[in-house]
């Protein structure tokens, strides 16, 4: 009998518990929800601070629930028996890792979520005394959520029935996705006070890269401007076209054995050309040297590098501009600028003065305080995590603060980190703005784990958007104006895959057919490199087959060149090592 009525209770305690955690996980759901989008629930008589208020207490309830069951001495019984036993103790870890980031993790948040506009920049500047403030609970959050991700990365999931496992998995993903988000928030409000001027005159490289002319880290430099900053008050510098500084004798900075193998001079010789390396902090390098040679009176403290999708997450959030009668929205943006210019004002002169003109009035618009604090925060994120939007900072204490991180667009060159980086990048070789109707799709799968050592399997596919006529276009767009390589109307595309530090690169096939592609390597990584010719509307599939390097069995960072198009194939590919 007793038995019998341990069974009974032990079955009402588990489904309990799991309908505690459903609940708090609705509730979870709900409130990331407010906290994104302040209309998100729709209460007329709440504003955002009061939803997530609501969703945050009734949150805190049901985790309280599923720990307070969990934490008896009969639950850590269970946790002892045959066959049961494993799923217990991680449905116990679960509830009281959901309990902590209830409690302690997410009521910072929720009470400074009405004040994240304090932190933007308004009526020319930001207010850094805004930003202190709010440094603390996002500190103090930011502390607990990598608590929970380190507690449940050590939880042993390996016997969880599978029902367990997929939702264990699935909680564990959104804990660190949630965790590097916060840490990203952290170091960001720590960074910008200095970086906007609270120790003195700062002078930040903003660089628009276009994305009609396809470069590693996004598209070409083009609009150009310096930024200063001082105690938080924003302004514009010197503006110029990326093309105007020219091409030098020789390279601004000594290139590397590799550099010189994959890119030529070009990665030293042109500013237009520095980001043709996916190493943010490399090309950083390269475009400060190239800056200050050109005008030696502003020395530079950081680079930030945008695309013209970014910018259109940002009008969005912040609303439309005009500029010489055009009105540019989050909707329009990219293709008027990528495309629609190029059209209308056939003189290469009159463009990069168009060009010009938006990057200030979009950047005034910003810093004015146009829209909302929680759409902008929003649209920024979304263009780091698409690898959209790069800081690198050349004060050492900075720069180390961002290392790591995605904003800093680092190439991960040490072979001894569990978790290995592959980088698939694109670079125009038309010589043209033809990118603008290059699309491409990059799929890239853990398949096998040996020794330690994990198997990936990749494809890609690239094709041409671009009409039938398109060779009728204007010349600049095609190339065929003397600086393109290929016939008007198509465009050569250098596609470069980079493989783990410590890896290897097997097998490439172009249309399922085998391929000899030129193998290199960079900072210590393999590389495959490949020209890909596309005319109007052709598609080209590319495959091959990858190994990490030992020890490297944690889930693999993706990294692939944002398009014209919204989204990016940048992610996570998870791991098959248990």
């Amino acid at each position: 009998m007793l038995v019998v009525g341990l069974a009974a209770w032990s079955g009402w305690q588990a489904y309990a518990v799991a309908r505690s955690l459903d609940d708090a996980v609705d509730h979870a759901t709900t409130l990331r929800a407010a906290l994104a989008a302040p209309d998100a629930r729709g209460d007329e008589d709440l504003d955002a601070s009061a939803v997530a208020a609501v969703e945050l207490e009734a949150l805190r309830s049901a985790s309280d629930d599923a720990a307070a069951r969990t934490s008896g001495a009969t639950w850590s019984l269970l946790t002892h028996l045959p066959w049961i036993g494993d799923d217990a103790h991680g449905v116990r870890t679960t509830s009281r890792v959901l309990d902590d980031i209830a409690r302690d993790g997410l009521e910072p948040l929720v009470e400074v979520s009405d004040r994240v506009k304090e932190m933007l920049p308004h009526r020319g500047g930001v207010d850094l005394a805004a930003v202190d403030d709010l440094a603390e609970p996002v500190a103090a959050a930011q502390a607990v959520f990598a608590d929970a991700d380190a507690t449940l990365r050590a939880e042993d999931d390996s016997d969880f029935t599978d029902r367990l496992a997929d939702r264990f998995a699935e909680f564990r993903g959104q804990v660190a996705e949630a965790d590097r988000a916060m840490t990203a928030t952290s170091t960001a409000m720590s960074l910008l006070p200095g970086m906007l001027g609270a120790d003195g005159p700062r002078t930040t490289l903003l660089v628009f890269q276009n994305n009609a002319e396809i470069r590693a880290t996004g598209g070409l430099p083009g609009a150009v401007m310096s930024l200063h900053a001082e105690d938080g008050a924003l302004s514009i510098g010197r503006q110029v076209a990326g093309s105007s500084l020219g091409r030098t004798s020789e390279p601004v900075l000594p290139l590397t054995p590799a550099e010189r193998d994959q890119y030529g001079d070009i990665l030293g010789t042109y500013f237009v050309d520095a980001n043709m390396t996916p190493d943010v902090p490399r090309a950083a390098d390269l475009m400060r040297a190239r800056w200050e040679a050109a005008f030696p009176d502003e020395r530079l403290d950081a680079v930030l590098l945008i695309d013209t999708v970014t910018l259109g997450y940002v009008l969005q959030e912040n609303g439309p501009v005009t500029v010489d009668g055009v009105t540019l929205t989050g909707d329009n943006v990219v293709d008027e600028l990528l495309h629609g210019t190029y059209l209308r004002l056939p003189d290469p002169a009159d463009q990069d003065d168009f060009f010009a003109d938006v990057a200030a009035k979009a950047f005034a618009h910003f810093v004015d305080g146009a829209g909302d604090g929680p759409g902008t925060v929003r649209a920024l994120a979304r263009a780091v995590a698409e690898r959209r939007a790069f800081v690198h900072s050349f004060h050492d204490e900075e720069q180390a603060a961002l290392a790591g991180s995605p904003v800093a667009g680092e190439l991960v060159a040490d072979p001894d980190v569990a978790a290995p980086q592959v980088t698939v990048t694109m670079n125009d070789t038309t010589g043209a703005k033809m990118s603008y109707f290059l699309r491409y799709d990059v799929d890239v799968r853990a398949t096998y784990c040996t020794d330690g050592v994990q198997g990936f399997s990749a494809k890609a596919r690239l094709w041409s958007a671009a009409p039938a006529d398109a060779a009728d276009l204007p010349a600049y767009v095609t190339g065929a104006n003397g600086r393109g390589y290929v016939d008007a109307g198509s465009q050569l595309v250098t596609v470069r895959v980079m493989g783990p530090a410590g890896g290897r690169i097997k097998g490439m096939t172009v249309a399922s057919k085998p391929t000899e592609a030129r193998r290199t390597h960079q900072a210590g990584r393999p590389v495959a490199e490949l020209y890909v010719l596309l005319e109007p509307g052709q598609k080209v599939d590319l495959a091959w087959t990858m190994r990490g390097g030992p020890g490297q069995d944690g889930d693999a960072a993706l990294w692939v060149t944002p398009s014209v198009e919204q989204g990016s194939d940048a992610g996570t590919v998870a791991a098959v090592c248990r």
